[in-house]
């Protein structure tokens, strides 16, 4: 039987580690827990866990079952929140390692495409230009060497466009880095996170309220995880935006300056303002109803437009 370790740090998620072998049971155990093997590790592991609270609930089942399968299992759980700048900064890591990765990928098939282009010409280069082919079996060498060359050339057009599509894929990942940092996708993402919050103390409050002894069991515990993270990422959000508000960014604009009839700049668009609101403002569509956004989404306003002289 096995000794197996299951650790849980911010830093690396969850991983286990043990003296398992292939066939002896215990990679079922795991994957029927939420567990996946990772193949760049050699290790089982919860996918997307890191830098976030431990999934207690999986783990100490998946001790659980592994030990009343005759393994010895140890776990290791930090409940540990980094703050917000960290994760930020361990995830632009991981993003510039990828994008690294790729371009490093980019330039081996664009060498790849360039070897296969030069393979497929020197196939051939014996061959005088136009030379006919031979019919039946004399001609056989020459037509499997004629489709060899098409087929490698055509391989190394395949292997080029792929290495072209590199740097698009690089400077996507840029885009969608950046993008999460905008003040309004922030501002969204802080409500959201609170919708969140509200709902998690919710359920905490609902489940020691019917049964109080649930104070210390593991869905608990990992509700307390989850809600540590969440406090923390709010918090880590909001000093972006208090920022961006200093900076001027974003809480230019708010019911105090804004009117009815004024066109406001919100997604690339001018909208005219229909109603101005503490939090919000509505804006014409174009139609018979109203789209609404927050303040955070304003970028420019112009004042309403002069009534045409009669």
């Amino acid at each position: 039987m096995a000794t197996i370790e299951i650790t849980h740090t911010p830093e690396e998620g969850t991983l286990v580690d043990g003296d398992t072998v292939k066939g002896d049971g215990t990679g079922d155990i795991l994957k029927d827990h939420g567990f996946r093997w990772f193949r760049s590790l050699g290790q089982y592991g919860i996918p997307r866990s890191r830098d976030r609270a431990p999934r207690i609930v999986a783990i100490e089942n998946a001790a659980d079952a592994l030990r009343d399968a005759g393994h010895t299992v140890t776990v290791d759980v930090s409940t540990t929140v980094r703050d917000s700048a960290t994760v930020q900064e361990a995830k632009h890591e991981r993003l510039e390692d990828r994008r690294a990765a790729l371009t490093a990928k980019g330039e081996k098939l664009t060498r790849e495409a360039d070897a296969l282009y030069r393979a497929s010409d020197a196939m051939v280069a014996h061959l005088p230009l136009g030379q006919p082919v031979a019919p039946g079996r004399k001609g056989r060498a020459h037509r499997n060497l004629l489709e060899r060359s098409v087929t490698t050339a055509i391989k190394s057009a395949h292997t080029a466009q792929e290495a072209a599509r590199m740097p698009a894929r690089i400077a996507g990942s840029r885009r969608a880095e950046a993008e999460k940092r905008r003040p309004d996708v922030v501002a969204r993402r802080v409500k959201r996170l609170e919708a969140e919050l509200r709902s998690l103390d919710r359920r905490m409050a609902s489940l020691t309220e019917h049964h109080p002894e649930a104070a210390s069991s593991r869905l608990y515990r990992q509700y307390e995880g989850q809600r540590a993270e969440l406090v923390e990422r709010i918090a880590g959000d909001r000093a972006v935006l208090e920022q961006a508000k200093e900076s001027g960014t974003v809480g230019r604009y708010s019911k105090e300056n804004v009117a009815q009839g004024d066109l406001v700049h919100i997604r690339g668009q001018w909208r005219q303002v229909v109603r101005a609101n503490a939090k919000t403002v509505s804006v014409t569509t174009g139609y018979s109803w109203t789209d609404r956004y927050g303040w955070e989404e304003v970028r420019d306003r112009r004042p309403a437009p002069a009534a045409p002289q009669s």
